[in-house]
């Protein structure tokens, strides 16, 4: 029930989902409960393109970034305070889709990812405003 909870309306097709949703730059409003989240923006860069671009900025943050591997449940990890800010890698599918099942369909929509445990819906979820936005 997330996607009802945050966005205020039952996921029935795609078409239905984005007559419910406004998109106005990265802004996403839920036109049945009039909430609006910061979607962001999608973006697909090679590994080469991210080189070039951390390798631009490197020299401008004064802030160490730091990388750690973790074995533990990403739910807690995001709900965690001290990771506001941060960026999360997960196991996940390449199609920027998660199927709970191997006959899922992306039709049946993105309210099935409460019943998947696994890293990638649990992502998905707690960024629902972009997950909502992509439906």
């Amino acid at each position: 029930m997330w996607f009802e909870n945050l966005f205020g309306f039952t996921e029935q097709s795609p078409e239905q989902v984005r007559k419910n949703f406004l998109l106005e730059g990265t802004q996403l409003t839920s036109l049945a409960n009039n909430k609006t989240f910061d979607c962001g923006t999608l973006e697909i860069p090679s590994l080469e393109g991210l080189r070039l671009r951390a390798a631009a900025i490197a020299h401008k943050s004064t802030e160490r970034t730091t990388l750690t591997q973790v074995v533990s449940n990403v739910q807690k990890l995001h709900a965690a305070a001290e990771n506001r800010r941060a960026m999360f890698q997960v196991a996940s599918q390449f199609n920027l889709l998660e199927m709970a099942a191997p006959d899922a369909v992306p039709e049946q929509g993105v309210g099935i990812y409460e019943h998947d445990n696994t890293q990638g819906p649990a992502c998905a979820i707690a960024a629902g405003g972009g997950t909502g936005g992509c439906t």
